[in-house]
């Protein structure tokens, strides 16, 4: 888990992740991004993008979609429960004691599970989950 942290800890790392969450939220729901449209938003370099685009599909935090010569990245949002769990044990105690929290606070506080997974079960758990998705994502083009 704390390779996890590692990856969303880098601040470039962090806008890409909010441009992908942006298009997922966006009327139209395409939710991708190639890296060019990524660099042009952003103001970075290619380079740069790919570079961290490859460090966040290693985590399973984005996926990509190859069309043609283009790849097309997606942010896979279930891959990051691991964080909003561990967040969630700190919130738990202010939601026990009823203390006024925010919605999303509060969402992320029932995140958290009462008897958590050993770091060892939950990155398999993690692990097997995002090769579930991958799969059903393959299966579905």
């Amino acid at each position: 888990m704390a390779d996890l942290f590692d990856v969303i800890a880098d601040p470039t790392r962090r806008e890409l992740l909010r441009a992908l969450l942006a298009r997922t939220e966006a009327p139209d729901g395409a939710g991708e991004a190639s890296v060019g449209q990524l660099v042009a938003e952003l103001g970075l370099s290619q380079p740069t993008v790919s570079k961290h685009l490859k460090t966040l599909r290693e985590f399973h935090v984005v996926s990509v979609r190859e069309q043609g010569q283009h790849r097309y990245y997606r942010l896979e949002p279930t891959s990051l429960e691991p964080v909003a769990e561990w967040l969630g044990a700190f919130l738990k105690p202010a939601v026990v004691a009823d203390e006024p929290l925010s919605d999303d606070a509060a969402q992320v506080s029932r995140l958290a599970p009462d008897h958590p997974l050993t770091p060892r079960a939950r990155g398999a758990a993690v692990r097997l989950g995002s090769t579930a998705a991958s799969i059903v994502t393959r299966l579905r083009r």
